[in-house]
């Protein structure tokens, strides 16, 4: 079973210590890569810690702040089918369980909250972050004016993405509309070396590998009724990561990829609805330095070949 819409920072349970979680990883079959090199506060509770699947991506980064119990996994380069995997494994707090340490009497607890906040960020609980800069404990009243500061500036950064992005999507259709031009489809053929700048070496290879399979003499889409609604959301390929009002509107597959993709690259995914109602989803376009390139559903090699350990053997010499 799969969830696509588990993030990519996931918080442990605070009172699940380190040997638990060490073992849930060597039972799925993580390998661990390294621990931190100074001497841990507390006996057995390393502040750092990295495991990687088979020795390669993805990878995961745990750490530890003794002073607050809070342990974070960053598993942002998993597909969601590993993050499912290690939710069942180790226990985790939920995001109402986040919500409520917000109004506990206990101070390491709502240390704890505001901590948990920031490192998922949580920009849903800013107006909770504000309230605590009041609390009648100076420490977190410091910290929560730190974590509020920490969440309004991703949420302003996050809304700047989505307007420059704006201006590609208004640009988008009259591209797609020339999809139907063989001529045209044929020069948004990707090179190895554009490849190599949307994806991670290990995989580019079999990126270009794929389009070369796909791309034939005269490619193109069938003729775009001119009535046509044509629907267009673009994202940095690092949004596709996690769950948010972007990624949900790209297929599925893009969330396994996500963590193998250049997350700075700009990726498209459309809906061409015609005058009669019949809608089509299309993917894959990007915008590449100062070109457009089109890999439609280039997922469907990439993805087996990720999940499958194999990458070692696409690497690009």
């Amino acid at each position: 079973m799969r969830d696509s819409r588990l993030p990519q920072t996931l918080l442990v349970a605070p009172d699940v210590p380190f040997t638990s979680i060490k073992k849930a990883f060597q039972e799925l079959g993580w390998q661990q890569s390294n621990l931190s090199q100074t001497a841990p506060l507390i006996e057995g509770e390393p502040e750092t810690a990295t495991w990687t699947w088979q020795g390669e991506k993805p990878f995961v980064i745990y750490s530890y702040n003794p002073v607050a119990q809070l342990r974070v996994l960053d598993v942002a380069t998993l597909p969601p089918v590993f993050r499912k995997a290690l939710c069942d494994a180790v226990p985790t707090l939920s995001d109402k369980e986040v919500d409520h340490l917000f109004f506990s009497d206990d101070i390491k607890e709502r240390l704890l909250g505001l901590w948990a906040a920031q490192e998922t960020e949580r920009i849903d609980l800013i107006t909770q972050a504000e309230r605590l800069q009041s609390d009648s404990d100076s420490i977190i009243a410091k910290q929560a004016k730190a974590v509020t500061k920490k969440l309004r500036s991703i949420s302003e950064a996050r809304l700047q993405t989505f307007a420059s992005l704006q201006m590609l999507v208004q640009a988008a259709p009259e591209l797609i509309r020339q999809l139907d031009n063989a001529e045209f489809v044929a020069s948004l053929q990707p090179s190895l070396s554009d490849c190599k700048k949307l994806f991670d070496e290990h995989i580019a290879q079999a990126a270009f590998d794929a389009m070369q399979s796909l791309y034939h003499p005269g490619m193109r889409l069938n003729t775009i009724d001119p009535a046509a609604d044509i629907k267009v959301t673009a994202t940095p390929a690092g949004l596709l990561r996690w769950s948010n009002e972007l990624s949900d509107k790209f297929p599925g597959a893009f969330r396994d990829l996500a963590g193998w993709m250049n997350p700075s690259s700009l990726w498209l995914t459309w809906t061409i609805t015609d005058p009669e109602g019949s809608t089509v989803r299309y993917d894959g376009l990007s915008w590449l330095d100062n070109h457009w390139v089109w890999l439609p559903k280039v997922y469907r090699d990439l993805v087996p070949l990720c999940l499958s350990g194999r990458i070692s053997q696409s690497k690009v010499h």
